[in-house]
């Protein structure tokens, strides 16, 4: 019997290191749940501390920045939603119009955008203290706060503790795939310039597959970076504990930039081609021995992409430095037309020697 589709319903893209991953954090909630419990009620004193796992709960999120960011919002929604709910149960108690003033001013609170995804914390807990506390609204929020307290200093300590996430290995791995990503996109594209009706549907394939290893990428370099702030690992991966992002210090984000621009000086001699065509054979810009050369120089192009950064090959560089300039040279000629579709050929070469300085700036980087 076959179980690998089965499995791969089972189981999401980012497969057993997504479940691995969940697993942890799994652990680590449950963790951060069942000793807030306690903590509140034998050393704290509150007999029913119920708001203590729950704002856990809020403390252990993939990352640590993200967890305190969090925590600390979920904890201004609490404390703002209580001193709400204070006077209006002084005042009007649970009744139908206490409830109505106090989600009124609740939601309008609640628009505040440092709040971010906890704003409805607000209005829940502002109707909950008058509900529950009635009259005496603060006698009961007050005991509820320290529990809150408790739950969230336990969450941030277990998720900084307890295997803190560091995602740095899974984005350097995006970054190499969008690599390979590109190579292959540069590949096809310079068979394209060739003879491109033949070989724009795989072109096209190519360039639709980039695109969404560059959105992969970018999310899981942007994730990495995030895992970093705050996290005691970084010291053991040789980074500094910041809470701000310190740009520099990490490789992974400048390569990946360098590649988005590499990609999209790709990207653009392929439309610049498309264009030039006109969807007919025999509007192929320049002639033959062009399209050859210039094929040959974006095949020289992926193949140093191919190695970088890790080897860079100094030769194959000076190579296409000097196939670039032979096909640039019967261009330069003054009187000759700018760059653009009035001139297709000095356009897609604008845009190879753009593609070639990046890919100076990756093997430098």
């Amino acid at each position: 019997m076959r179980f690998g589709g089965f499995r791969s319903h089972l189981m999401p893209f980012a497969g057993w290191r997504y479940w691995e991953e969940r697993a942890k954090l799994t652990v680590k909630a449950v963790v951060a749940a069942t000793v807030a419990w306690p903590v509140a009620r034998h050393l704290v004193g509150h007999p029913e501390p119920y708001f203590a796992p729950l704002a856990a709960l809020l403390g252990v999120y993939p990352t640590v920045v993200r967890s305190v960011q969090e925590s600390l919002k979920y904890g201004a929604g609490f404390v703002i939603g209580a001193a709400l709910a204070i006077p209006v149960g002084r005042l009007l108690g649970p009744t139908t119009p206490g409830i109505a003033v106090v989600l009124l001013v609740a939601m309008m609170v609640a628009g505040w955008r440092r709040l971010g995804d906890q704003s409805p914390q607000v209005a829940f807990t502002a109707l909950f203290a008058l509900l529950f506390g009635g009259h005496e609204a603060a006698g009961y929020v007050m005991p509820r706060i320290a529990d809150v307290a408790v739950g969230l200093t336990v969450g941030l300590a277990v998720n900084a503790l307890v295997f803190p996430p560091l995602y740095l290995r899974r984005g350097e791995d995006a970054v190499r795939e969008m690599r390979g990503a590109l190579v292959d996109a540069m590949g096809a594209l310079a068979e394209n310039v060739l003879d491109p009706v033949e070989w724009d549907s795989l072109w096209g394939e190519r360039e639709s597959r980039l695109v969404s290893v560059q959105r992969q990428a970018r999310y899981a370099v942007e994730q990495a970076e995030s895992s970093l702030r705050a996290n005691p690992r970084a010291r053991w991966w040789g980074y500094p504990v910041r809470w701000r992002e310190t740009p520099g210090r990490w490789a992974a984000p400048g390569r990946l930039n360098t590649l988005e621009n590499a990609m999209s000086y790709t990207r653009s001699i392929g439309a610049t081609l498309r264009l030039a065509m006109g969807g007919d054979e025999d509007d192929l810009p320049a002639d033959t021995a062009f399209r050859h050369g210039y094929s040959a120089l974006i095949h020289k192009l992926a193949d140093l992409m191919r190695h970088l950064p890790e080897a860079p090959d100094e030769e194959i560089f000076a190579e296409a430095e000097r196939m670039h300039e032979e096909l640039e040279r019967p261009h330069l000629a003054p009187g000759t037309d700018v760059a653009g579709l009035w001139d297709p050929v000095k356009e897609m070469l604008r845009l190879s020697r753009l593609l070639l300085d990046q890919i100076g700036d990756l093997r430098r980087g």
